[in-house]
């Protein structure tokens, strides 16, 4: 048997892996209504954790300083901001998830470093308290990320952070792998540079393959979910709760 709650913190992680999900298929996927997983959606839109859409909906970031405890995605990064102290320089992976970190910085005052143009964009607010910084480069458009050797090697030397958060797609207990070579390229630099590195992904991406990998530096922090690999292993490893589909699955008797 199960509540809404645990329902909700699934659709929750879905929609932080996915970007969008169609209710019929969650209806199918855990064994409810459609009425059961629109009402759902109702009550978490007006919590502002959600946009919904025609058949379904939408992720979206949490606000600035919002009490967001019950997200998946803010419970990865609520463990990455212990590593954050006043006036230090943090380096954030091209990633959604380092969006999340900085809507829960709140007051903190600190220099974030990133190349790309779309993390960027979104921390452009004038009402955010950090120091924005661009290494600088060519945009490359594939990746959004801009680049050039001189840009990121200011990581290793008037740029070099205190703290570095990567997100990459692919992650083993000793390397970490991305899908774009720019971006590995500057993920690598800041992890080679930075006092210290955070990986903060969704499980998933333990069990998943990028081509472009490098190894991590020793004594960084994994951040994941509760759901590891068989045998996967890491010298350092947060955990926070993880919530699978069958897991929910109820009797055809019984909904609500």
């Amino acid at each position: 048997m199960y509540v809404a709650k645990e329902r909700r913190a699934y659709i929750l992680r879905l929609l932080q892996q996915q970007g969008s999900l169609h209710s019929a298929t969650l209806a199918r996927e855990l064994g409810v209504t459609d009425e059961t997983i629109r009402t759902d959606l109702v009550a978490m839109q007006n919590q502002g954790l959600l946009k919904r859409t025609h058949g379904g909906a939408e992720y979206i970031l949490p606000l600035n300083g919002s009490d967001s405890s019950e997200r998946p995605d803010c419970q990865l990064v609520q463990h990455a901001l212990r590593f954050i102290e006043e006036g230090m320089r943090v380096y954030l992976d091209a990633d959604t998830l380092t969006l999340v970190l900085v809507s829960q910085l709140a007051g903190l005052r600190c220099t974030l470093i990133t190349p790309s143009l779309k993390i960027l964009s979104q921390l452009s607010a004038p009402s955010l308290p950090q120091q924005i910084i661009c290494p600088g480069g060519e945009l490359d458009k594939e990746s959004g990320i801009f680049h050039n050797e001189a840009a990121r090697e200011s990581l290793r030397n008037e740029l070099r952070p205190d703290v570095c958060i990567l997100c990459p797609p692919a992650v083993r207990s000793d390397v970490a792998a991305y899908n774009s070579p720019i971006r590995a390229a500057w993920a690598r630099t800041a992890a080679e540079s930075a006092a210290k590195t955070i990986i903060i992904t969704p499980s998933a991406a333990l069990s998943t393959h990028a081509p472009h990998a490098f190894p991590l530096p020793p004594g960084n922090t994994l951040i994941t979910e509760d759901n590891m690999p068989p045998r996967f292993g890491h010298p350092d490893t947060v955990l926070i709760p993880y919530i699978a589909a069958e897991d929910l699955i109820q009797p055809d008797s019984f909904d609500y």
